[in-house]
């Protein structure tokens, strides 16, 4: 430690000596801690050992006092005001208590620049200048004298450069004035010099250009330029704007395009735009009144001067110029109307930015808004206002309303325009009508006449508001007129936010010019702080009240004399666009009404079958609903070409609402004619031996005894045809009519392509907002009225299911042998083949399940009766189901099923069973399911799960004949148990304790016994 010591210095002048006085200062400072921490250890420890003292030698130290005289008086002196009043004080440590006492010298000061250590300190121990506490002492000291210099040092410093930067301003302060006073008298030489030479446009730029140097110099840039300057510049300015001033009025007056291009950004730089304002909007007014004028002026034909065109004589070409005088002078109203939208829109868009640009500042482009509306406003309305009364637009308006009306009374709620039922089947078949016209007789009934006699009962449209051409034109042009005024409309509001925006702009420069030159002028008065801040504060005011004063400025009003005339025209257009399409699906119902081979056509669906046997292989369409669906497509699009939002909504509202109540209720009435028509034994399907002959003979039996068949309704349209032609006939009446189930579901998807197809164009054509919204949500209601179509299509196949299903029954009864009997004669169906009666010799054997081995053979190389069943059923549905369309082929196909199930379950309940009858059931199951699922198109329905679960009552025949086939009782509980689990199972215990019990191998206690559970 001992080289380490020596190295160390020790005060502070010594360690600024060294070769690293860093270094040095460290090591000192690292000493000076170890020093003190040292001496507090030392202190610690002495008044540590003083206390425990302190009892003991308290009489002692008050009886020794007078002997240690004067130097400890001092002690005592000292001591009493650290022990406190009791007289009693803490010895210091001896380490301070021995330490040296620096003395100073006579006439030295301590912070004097000559004093150092050795003169401060005069001891006469040798030793006390190496002491701890004197280095402290001196380290202490120097740090204040050094630190006193830098004081003296920077103030001195601080002062010097704020006189330098003080005359560094004021040298910066002569210079600009000096620059912007040279500038001032350049800018008033060339502004007089190029006024001289007549060179206007450099005076005006000259004067601007001064114009801007004086809002910016001071009062001794001024004194600097001259009072001479200032006068020439006031004196060219003000001749620079009477010259200009009157030439841009002579080409106001004289229509001088390039004059006025030249000279309106002048006015501008000359604080002349109030002015330039007015005599703007002056010529801009003479030129809309010009261009916006309706008067032809007759012109002479003169084609002697003219240049004859190639293979036209001079004849012609005067004719085609009298041709097109004459179309100038008979202008429709749309076209009356485009002119002066067309003439405003161009106006603006070549004068509105120059307009902007040089005379904004006065706020002339909001100004050339106006005043360009306001003309075309005025003729516009003008127009459209005498149109209407020319048209006797309200009085139409009215009486469509009341035409409307009576249509709708007509269709909605039972007002069907039919005759009766033998002329509707007589018409399905195409016995009435041109086909057979010329082999018919006095009772032939012409199709074709009896639609145009229907036609002119219109419920009085024609009479009243007019013919469906005529209002449709009408339409057309009233769609234009509000097409043309949407698009000036929304023209003009995007002129308008331009402006704003423009305004906006323009008063953020102002405000950033003015914060500018705000900071310029605190900046050269520093010294006048509050005066400043309070000028700052009503700066502020004022440009809060500018900024109110700008927001209040309204260019256009929101709601203008020409949107009320469009809204007003838009109402009365979405009226008659609603009785027009009343009207045109008018006519489409009576087409329809009065069939011929044009009102079908093929189905053409995304589900339909490519097989020429499978569902919907066959299936028609009747050209109703795309008539009536072309009909408000056509109705809605046009209201969406107006673009006028509210005039579209009503549209669409109409759409929705009369798709959804008259076409559904006229569409769901002619499928109720559908049942009525395929009611077997009354209609198109015989009641007695399915879909064949014994029908046809049936009908020929009883034709005098009202209509039970197609053949009476022949009969009694007076045409005698023979069987084969007959069953053509019959198979042509029941496509027709299935076509009427087919319509509903036709309807739902073409009104969904509707509604996207609507949605679409609303996004291409309308822009965003609340108003589009809305017309969006209007158009969405499409959705309910294909869900009530949907609906529809679903109850008109249930009533039809309803309506076969006696026959269903009777089928299968015949089947298992219950209600077989009646005639003994073979009669067959339409296709030829045999149908065995049920008092034939081959009579079929009826359902039984009690089966020996030697029956159970027999069953299982014989034809048994669920194959006759199917092949019976099949001749019922397979005609509906290649006309229908495949979904509503299986719905008809399950409901069917599920009617025969039900029967079948019924007579298997009455039967016993041995364990090889429930066999031969099963394998009767399985049969049914593998008949279903080859005649069902939907692939989801393939399946024996899906299957199942869309028939319920083939379900329960499935599991009735796997409980039936159970091996032993034991393992009933585990079947019914493991089913409900997996949620197929709806046998109760009630029907499972039934049917078991026909099994002649199970007792009947035994199985009472064993189930006692409780259906849950």
């Amino acid at each position: 430690m001992a080289p380490l010591m020596a190295a160390i210095p020790s005060n502070l002048v010594e360690s600024l000596g060294c070769k690293s006085p860093h270094d040095a200062l460290l090591a000192l400072a690292a000493e000076s801690e170890s020093t003190a921490l040292k001496l507090s250890e030392e202190l610690a420890t002495s008044l540590s050992s003083s206390g425990r003292k302190h009892a003991a030698s308290s009489g002692a130290a008050a009886g020794g006092g007078g002997r240690r005289g004067g130097k400890r008086e001092d002690n005592d002196s000292s001591a009493s005001g650290v022990g406190g009043s009791n007289g009693h004080f803490i010895p210091l440590p001896r380490s301070l208590r021995d330490a040296p006492r620096p003395t100073r010298k006579k006439g030295g000061l301590l912070g004097s620049t000559n004093n150092t250590d050795e003169s401060i300190i005069s001891n006469s121990s040798s030793s006390s200048a190496t002491h701890a506490l004197t280095h402290a002492t001196l380290a202490t000291e120097s740090i204040l004298s050094s630190l006193s210099k830098i004081a003296s040092g920077g103030s001195a410093a601080s002062s010097e450069m704020r006189q330098l930067e003080s005359h560094r301003q004021r040298l910066d302060d002569e210079a600009t004035d000096i620059d912007h006073a040279l500038r001032i008298r350049e800018g008033c030489q060339r502004g007089g010099d190029s006024l001289m030479g007549r060179r206007y446009a450099d005076a005006a730029r000259a004067v601007s250009d001064v114009n801007l140097i004086l809002k910016e110099c001071t009062k001794n840039a001024l004194q600097l330029a001259g009072d001479e300057a200032l006068e020439a510049h006031s004196k060219t300015k003000e001749v620079t704007k009477r010259a200009i001033g009157e030439r841009y009025e002579t080409a106001v007056v004289h229509g001088d395009v390039a004059q006025l291009s030249e000279l309106t950004p002048l006015l501008g730089m000359l604080e002349m735009g109030e002015l330039g304002v007015r005599l703007y909007l002056q010529y801009s007014q003479s030129v809309l009144s010009k261009e916006m004028s309706l008067d032809v002026e007759e012109v002479t034909v003169d084609m002697a001067n003219v240049e004859r065109a190639e293979g036209m004589s001079r004849a012609a070409m005067r004719r085609r110029a009298e041709e097109e005088q004459q179309l100038r002078r008979n202008m429709s109203v749309p076209m009356k109307l485009a002119r002066i939208y067309n003439a405003a829109v161009t106006h603006l868009r070549h004068h509105l930015p120059m307009v902007a640009y040089a005379l904004g500042e006065a706020d002339g482009d909001a100004a050339l808004v106006q005043l360009v509306h306001v003309e075309a406003e005025k003729r516009a309305v003008d127009i459209m206002r005498d149109y209407m009364s020319e048209r006797q637009l309200n009085l139409t308006v009215r009486r469509a309303d009341s035409v409307g009306k009576k249509i709708e009374d007509r269709y909605i709620g039972g007002g069907f325009s039919v005759r009766d039922d033998e002329i509707n089947i007589a018409n399905v078949l195409g016995f009435a009508g041109d086909a057979l016209g010329s082999g018919g007789g006095g009772g032939t009934v012409d199709i074709a006449t009896k639609r145009a006699a229907a036609q002119r009962d219109d419920c009085g449209f024609q009479i009243e508001v007019g013919n469906l051409a005529d209002v449709d034109a009408a339409l057309e042009e009233w769609a234009l007129v509000m097409q043309h005024t949407e698009s000036y409309e929304r023209f003009i509001r995007h002129a308008v936010n331009e402006v704003i925006k423009a305004r906006k702009l323009r008063r953020e420069q102002q405000l950033e010019e003015k914060n500018r030159l705000k900071e310029l002028e605190e900046a050269k008065n520093h010294d006048h702080g509050s005066e400043l801040s309070r000028t700052k504060k009503s700066g502020a005011n004022d440009d809060a009240d500018a900024d109110q004063h700008q927001e209040k400025v309204e260019i256009l009003p929101p709601h203008t004399a020409l949107n009320e005339v469009a809204a007003e025209i838009g109402g009365s257009y979405s009226a008659l666009e609603r009785s027009l399409l009343l009207a045109g699906m008018q006519r489409a119902f009576i087409h329809a009404n009065y069939p011929d081979d044009s009102t079908f056509s093929p189905v053409v669906l995304g589900g339909s079958s490519h097989s020429m046997y499978g569902a919907g292989s066959r299936a028609l369409q009747t050209n109703l609903v795309e008539e009536c669906l072309f009909a408000a497509r056509r109705s809605t699009l046009r209201a969406f070409a107006t673009g006028h939002t509210g005039t579209a909504s009503a549209a669409a509202n109409g759409c929705v609402d009369i798709l959804g109540r008259l076409l559904l209720d006229v569409l769901v009435r002619r499928a109720e004619l559908g049942v009525s028509l395929l009611k077997p034994g009354e209609g198109l399907l015989d009641g007695q031996s399915g879909l064949g002959q014994a029908a046809l003979s049936f009908a020929k039996s009883t034709a005098g005894k009202g209509l039970r068949g197609v053949h009476g309704a022949a009969g009694r349209t007076g045409h005698r045809v023979g069987d084969d032609e007959l069953r053509m006939k019959t198979m042509l009446g029941v496509a027709r009519a299935a076509a009427n189930f087919n319509d509903l579901e036709v309807v739902a998807d073409y009104t969904k392509r509707l509604e996207g197809n609507f949605l679409k164009e609303i996004d291409s054509g309308f822009p965003r907002g609340h108003d589009t919204e809305q017309l969006r949500m209007c158009i969405k209601g499409l959705g309910g009225v294909v869900e009530s179509f949907t609906q529809a299509s679903g109850r008109s196949m249930e009533q039809l299911i309803s309506t076969l299903l006696p026959q269903v029954r009777q089928i299968v009864g015949d089947a298992v042998g219950q209600e077989s009997g009646g005639t003994s004669a073979a009669a067959s169906n339409f296709l030829g083949s045999p149908v065995l009666a049920g008092g034939a010799t081959a009579a079929p054997s009826a359902l039984n399940y009690e089966l020996d081995d030697e029956a159970f053979e027999l069953s299982q190389i014989s034809e048994g009766f669920v194959v006759r069943m199917c092949n019976r059923l099949d001749e019922v549905i397979d005609p509906l189901r290649v006309h229908l369309v495949p979904k509503l082929s299986d719905d008809l196909l399950v409901g069917i099923l599920g009617g025969m199930s039900k029967r079948l379950e019924a007579a298997i309940r009455r039967s016993k069973f041995t364990p090889l009858g429930a066999i031969s059931l099963d394998s009767d199951v399985r049969y049914i399911m593998n008949f279903a699922k080859d005649r069902i198109d939907s692939q989801q329905l393939k399946s024996n799960v899906t299957l199942c679960k869309a028939c319920p009552p083939l379900a329960r025949l499935n599991q009735i004949a796997l409980l039936m086939n159970v091996d032993d009782l034991e393992d009933v509980l585990d079947l019914i148990s493991v089913s409900k689990r997996k949620g197929v199972w709806d046998l109760k215990l009630d029907d499972a304790k039934t049917l078991l019990s026909l099994r002649v191998d199970f007792e009947g206690d035994k199985v009472n016994d064993l189930l006692q559970i409780d259906d849950d």
